[in-house]
């Protein structure tokens, strides 16, 4: 199966001791790697130019087979935001649309989900809009703020459903996660598009 995972996460907070902190998701994707061989690139980001280069690997041929992209960040509505960037000169937050107007069909055909508080707490037009512009197939998330060690479960479960049915669209992803996942659906506000 060629459905590999292709995942940034934040530097979650940073102070003196940043250097220290583990990543987060990283474990999880170990563990889906070692329970069903799902494949996984892993990086580790600060700052928006740090997400940029990174993001751009996703057009290089290599990375094709890099069909889910799962983006682990701080959230607000239609943003990813930074770890605390903004305190040393870098820009704090990605506006989603803004980012897509910069990188048109990144995304192209690939499934994006936003593990990051609120970031989907946007009009369905905007998140069309995101689509057509980046290419996804399909964008998942969260419209309420997220409890990172809880969502983890639900993330474990969502990721490994994308690897094991690829041909799901946002309807039937929806769809499967109220019947088995209803809690988390309801806590954080689960949406697929």
């Amino acid at each position: 199966m060629d459905n590999k995972i292709f995942c940034l996460e934040t530097e979650w907070e940073q102070s003196v001791s940043d250097m220290k902190y583990e990543p987060q998701a990283k474990p999880m994707l170990e563990f889906l790697n070692n329970l069903n061989g799902i494949e996984f690139a892993f990086r580790q980001v600060a700052t928006k130019s740090d997400f940029d280069y990174y993001i751009s690997h996703l057009k290089r041929a290599s990375y094709k087979g890099y069909t889910i992209v799962y983006l682990c960040f701080h959230g607000e509505k239609c943003r990813i935001v930074f770890a605390d960037s903004g305190k040393y000169g870098g820009e704090r937050h990605y506006d989603l649309i803004e980012f897509a107007e910069a990188n048109n069909n990144v995304f192209d055909g690939k499934i994006v989900h936003f593990g990051s508080c609120s970031t989907l707490k946007m009009n369905e037009q905007e998140i069309k809009e995101f689509k057509r512009l980046t290419g996804a197939s399909m964008v998942t998330g969260y419209e309420k703020p997220v409890e990172m060690t809880e969502s983890f479960i639900f993330e474990a479960w969502l990721l490994n459903t994308f690897y094991k049915h690829p041909d799901f669209r946002a309807k039937r992803m929806i769809d499967l996660a109220r019947k088995e996942m209803p809690y988390f659906v309801e806590r954080y506000k689960f949406v697929a598009y």
